[in-house]
């Protein structure tokens, strides 16, 4: 199996040796980051437009007059940092009206620890959390950060319940991200099969349609291999789906000055993501990987930060590959050509205002 979809805790590479087994290339993915401008009159040029439309696009989600949109997430907050930090965009943009957290694969009530807490110390203690069924015992570094708490508890409903009622209470309404292997999804669809009519949107992130940055052919990702026969399910259910897949997601790493600036914030979030980074990290080139913030950008303000979304007619095949076929696929959005710069800004300026 490809290193990228072995294990979620790294979901792609960010030291430079494990970059070299994934097939990606330091100076492949440095240039692709930085995108083709030369010089230092055209790095200005793009950081100002892209400085500009985060502002813009800031701005404009909190003049809205539309009350703001529910939302459920649900993530593997512990293995990979992106889940923790998806998390702290969801609690501070504005635009967002939390119905709740649900927490699936591997060792959930760990996982539900980490988001009870960071909600806790954010001030955010009605959002319940809801915790998906138990797939192995597995540790994380990151669970230590909460090992101990207790002061927020999940409630009793199991994660798939918790959905299907809440998608039923508002119908046309929610919007289900999904940041993780999507066992908790499946889960609903069998006690709800007709989920997909009660929800406003699906928005996962999720597969890999191309290729990643820096390889020719597309790999098992994480999120549909780690429980293929449940991502089979949902990705045929026909939900109004937008994905955004490892072909976008490998473009987007934080980059140093990017984490300073949330990290000079120092607010009970941001500190909070500082340590959850620190306890991630596994040498000091490690950098994280924006997929999961992605997703909830792009619900956020959709198609804002592509440019290209594409419906495509996709299946999982029985080896956890997302395929195209007009035949077997059912119609999902699929966002492409992430606009690295615009986002990122937009991104760090949610988690610090």
């Amino acid at each position: 199996m490809n290193a990228l979809s072995q294990r979620r805790g790294r979901r792609f590479s960010l030291s430079p040796a494990e970059g070299e087994r994934a097939g990606v290339r330091g100076p492949l993915l440095a240039n692709a980051l930085r995108g083709s401008g030369k010089g230092v009159m055209a790095s200005v040029f793009r950081f100002t437009i892209s400085a500009a439309l985060a502002s813009f696009l800031m701005g404009a989600a909190l003049a809205k007059d539309e009350p703001p949109s529910k939302i459920i997430l649900d993530t593997d907050i512990g293995g990979d940092i992106d889940d923790a930090w998806a998390l702290g965009f969801v609690l501070n943009y504005a635009g967002f009206d939390p119905v709740g957290v649900t927490i699936c694969d591997g060792n959930t009530p760990a996982r539900a620890n980490i988001a009870c807490k960071l909600l806790h110390v954010t001030g955010h203690t009605n959002i319940p959390v809801a915790v998906g069924r138990k797939t192995r015992d597995d540790f994380s570094p990151q669970f230590s950060w909460a090992e101990d708490f207790t002061a927020l508890k999940p409630i009793a409903q199991p994660a798939a319940d918790f959905i299907v009622e809440k998608a039923r209470k508002y119908p046309g309404e929610i919007t289900l991200i999904a940041i993780g292997p999507l066992q908790n999804v499946a889960d609903a669809l069998r006690k709800e099969p007709g989920l997909g009519k009660s929800l406003k949107r699906a928005v996962f992130m999720s597969g890999c349609v191309y290729h990643p940055a820096g390889q020719t052919n597309p790999v098992p990702e994480w999120n549909v291999v780690a429980a293929t026969k449940d991502a089979q399910l949902v990705y045929g259910a026909g939900l109004p789906l937008t994905i955004v897949p490892l072909d976008s997601t490998t473009l987007v790493q934080l980059k140093t000055d990017e984490r300073e600036r949330v990290r000079k914030r120092d607010s009970p979030l941001t500190s909070s993501l500082e340590c959850l980074y620190r306890l991630w990290l596994e040498s000091p080139d490690s950098r994280m990987t924006l997929h999961d913030q992605l997703a909830v950008a792009e619900t956020a303000t959709p198609g804002a930060f592509f440019g290209q979304r594409p419906v495509l007619h996709i299946y999982v095949d029985d080896r956890g590959f997302t395929r195209i076929d007009e035949q077997k696929g059912k119609p999902v959005t699929v966002c492409l050509q992430p606009r690295r710069d615009a986002f990122m800004d937009y991104y760090v300026g949610v988690l610090t205002h």
